[in-house]
């Protein structure tokens, strides 16, 4: 599938945001991910209960984007989740304790 932005309605670019449930999560990721210093993240919503993220495309950078996650205090399986949307080439997505589910991957809140 393409990185490629759409035009939507009204003439608006649309990117593609994947949607993930935080029970995929390593339960301490949680408050790195609503700290402003994440290094990925780029938003929250305003009620707290989403991050968002962008997902770099160029390997060089999303490695170097990963080693200040992992210095910051980010899970391997916070790692994981992000390197599988690189290889899906989803450039941006939104955590959320109401988020969807991630197909063939165990949430965490049920092992």
């Amino acid at each position: 599938m393409s990185r490629e932005v759409l035009r939507g309605a009204g003439g608006f670019n649309i990117h593609r945001v994947a949607d993930v449930n935080t029970a995929y999560l390593d339960p301490a990721d949680l408050p790195l991910l609503e700290n402003p210093e994440c290094p990925t993240r780029f938003a929250i919503t305003d009620d707290g209960a989403g991050t968002f993220h962008w997902v770099t495309e160029d390997r060089k950078m999303f490695e170097e984007e990963m080693s200040r996650t992992a210095a910051f205090g980010l899970s391997d399986r916070f790692r994981s989740i992000m390197e599988r949307l690189r290889e899906a080439r989803i450039p941006y997505v939104r955590f959320d304790a109401d988020g969807g589910e991630i197909d063939g991957l165990y949430r965490k809140d049920a092992a």
